[in-house]
């Protein structure tokens, strides 16, 4: 594109409104310009950023993990957070079409712009229609979870028949399945009423009892874990210390963390692998570890796996250790972590302090 052309563009722009003819005109010969196809991804969210772009034509998609968060069409530039905040790159961008677009570096960007104080606050003024129109999309989004959490609560009204099944079931075997719904019902339940407080801001109160880790684990594999197809027909093997020893914790929330670790660790371990759940204690800690007899984890994911939204699993969500990491830690002063397994596998250990 001649610079002539360049220019037109750029004095479409609002950035560019005070320039000079001069001003604008040396910027439109100094900065590079880049031709992408359709699929083409420009950056990536976590990537080092130092330069910004300017799309002159095509159509740019910029997304948060996989969500879609908005599109980008001419004339309007994208990148220029990386280059204010000096931080990685907060989304990832790729090309919906063909597109041309003008590169401007972290140094151009200094030259041309730390003395164009009205183009700042044109920057500013266009940061913060972003910011704002973000917001109205997170709102309108967490509105919709609100009101779906609410419909789902009304739906488990029909699982309260479960109660009069108990009273009219006298065979043990089908009394304990339907033990194993009632509690699954009223987790889910507990679960739900927390969704609903979050949504509201409201304190939801949490249950801490002192009591034994081994008892909770126990129940968490007669439970409707057990159900899962993940666990079907696999071996669990248990070396639970004889010790009693308590521990402050919310049931549900350990509960969680326990489901979580042992149907990852049955998702990595091979159809006739067992899997191994064991608990000791030392003088300060419970120490629950699971193993998995897996490939392990890469070594180029290790900074990463308790990050929100990570996932090496085709369908996977990434919220499950991160949640673990959450209640273990944020939420009971304890440790998560995970290392390798001799022999293959990896084992995820977490500890929570001992009721003195």
């Amino acid at each position: 594109m001649k610079p002539e052309d360049r220019v037109k563009y750029l004095r479409t722009i609002d950035l560019f409104e005070h320039f000079s003819n001069d001003e604008i005109w040396r910027f439109a010969r100094n900065v590079t310009e880049l031709e992408i196809p359709a699929g083409h991804i420009l950056f990536h969210e976590g990537e080092p950023g130092n330069e910004m772009y300017i799309l002159l034509a095509g159509e740019l998609n910029v997304k948060k993990e996989t969500k879609f968060i908005t599109n980008i069409k001419p004339v309007d530039y994208i990148g220029e957070m990386a280059i204010i905040e000096s931080k990685p790159r907060s989304a990832t961008v790729d090309a919906v079409s063909a597109s041309t677009l003008l590169t401007i570096t972290n140094e151009q960007f200094q030259e041309y712009f730390s003395t164009q104080p009205e183009s700042l606050v044109s920057l500013m003024r266009s940061l913060s229609h972003r910011i704002r129109r973000n917001t109205e999309i997170i709102a309108e989004e967490f509105e919709k979870a609100n009101i779906l959490i609410h419909d789902m609560k009304n739906q488990m009204a029909s699982f309260f028949f479960l109660d009069l099944l108990e009273k009219k079931i006298e065979d043990e075997s089908v009394l304990r399945l339907i033990r194993v719904m009632k509690g699954g019902r009223d987790n889910l339940a507990e679960m739900m009423a927390e969704a609903l407080a979050l949504a509201k801001r409201l304190s939801h109160p949490r249950h801490y009892i002192s009591g034994s880790l081994r008892e909770l684990i126990n129940e968490v594999m007669e439970s409707e874990v057990m159900a899962h197809p993940d666990l079907k027909d696999r071996q669990v093997d248990f070396a639970l210390s004889d010790q009693e020893m308590m521990v402050n914790f919310c049931s549900l929330e350990i509960h969680r963390v326990l489901v979580n670790l042992i149907l990852n660790a049955a998702q990595a371990s091979p159809a006739n692998q067992s899997i191994d759940v064991a608990l000791d204690y030392d003088d300060q800690y419970a120490n629950v570890r699971i193993m998995d007899r897996g490939a392990g984890i890469p070594e180029e994911y290790h900074d990463r796996i308790f990050e929100t939204h990570f996932t090496t699993k085709e369908n996977g969500n990434g919220l499950g250790l991160a949640s673990c990491k959450y209640v273990v830690e944020r939420l009971h002063g304890g440790l998560l972590s995970y290392a390798s397994r001799d022999g293959g596998g990896t084992v995820f250990s977490f500890s929570l302090p001992l009721h003195v």
